[in-house]
């Protein structure tokens, strides 16, 4: 269970936002995940479902693009369309248990040449690939989308409708500074999963920010001041980044439910 957000800026980056619980087939959730990582230049990925078949999937697509020159770039369209038939193989090829949970792939891509019209403003993508078949879906520029059990949520859907509405909306809150976006889209969906809580979402969050040139993610971590003054540190806790580590860290909880997990 989890909730993976992405947006295409008009700005020229693309923006993640991604929740870090897991959940397990006898009920229990852990925020222990990181789900969204850098994949290639000018190039993010994050998973939902099956934490197994997500890491693989990653695993996928960094051999598939594991031959980029240092000074070249993907094209984000031809890594989806490249992409879907690699990803639909290695969901037949994990066990049922594991293709049971479904998988969900977000790609965020910043084209290396093409511009919006305003040189500097690279255009910008998010594409999302379903099980089982993994054809690729491509969002709008300024359309905000999800996926994972929180794209099933009402008020959830709500609240990224109410950006996609506007197609202006992201490049509004740029005014503030390139890439306050992001960050005003993360706070949204921090207080959305705070005054909505709901089955395996965390309010901790890592924010992805693909820009021509970098790949840059960090958590949502902010101080907090109540009323009474008492500061209060809202930090991530540490989080697994790899498959291995994550069952590792499982069994030093003492749990073994790795391939029922599900996020």
């Amino acid at each position: 269970m989890t909730w993976i957000v992405g947006a295409a800026a008009t700005t020229g980056y693309a923006v993640g936002v991604s929740d870090i619980r897991v959940s397990f087939g006898n009920g229990q959730e852990l925020d222990c995940l990181q789900k969204l990582y850098p994949m290639a230049r000018f190039i993010a990925a994050g998973f939902a479902g099956s934490v197994e078949i997500g890491f693989r999937m990653l695993d996928g697509l960094a051999y598939q693009l594991r031959d980029a020159p240092n000074d070249r770039a993907f094209l984000p369209q031809e890594v989806a369309d490249c992409f879907a038939p690699l990803a639909k193989d290695i969901f037949q090829m994990v066990p049922a248990v594991s293709r049971d949970l479904g998988s969900h792939i977000i790609l965020l891509g910043v084209h290396p040449t093409e511009d919006l019209g305003i040189p500097g403003w690279a255009r910008c993508s998010v594409h999302v690939l379903k099980s089982p078949d993994f054809v690729p879906e491509s969002s709008s520029i300024g359309q905000v989308v999800s996926i994972g059990s929180g794209s099933q949520i009402d008020t959830y859907r709500d609240a990224l409708a109410r950006f996609s509405a506007d197609p202006l909306s992201l490049i509004k809150m740029d005014t503030a500074g390139v890439g306050a976006s992001s960050m005003i889209l993360s706070m949204v969906i921090q207080k959305t999963v705070e005054r909505n809580p709901a089955h395996g979402i965390s309010r901790h969050a890592h924010i992805c920010i693909v820009r021509r040139g970098s790949v840059n993610i960090q958590p949502n971590d902010e101080d907090v001041y109540p009323p009474n003054g008492e500061k209060k540190e809202f930090r991530m806790p540490p989080v697994a980044t790899t498959w291995d580590e994550f069952v590792e860290r499982l069994a030093r909880a003492g749990r073994d439910f790795s391939r029922s997990a599900i996020c």
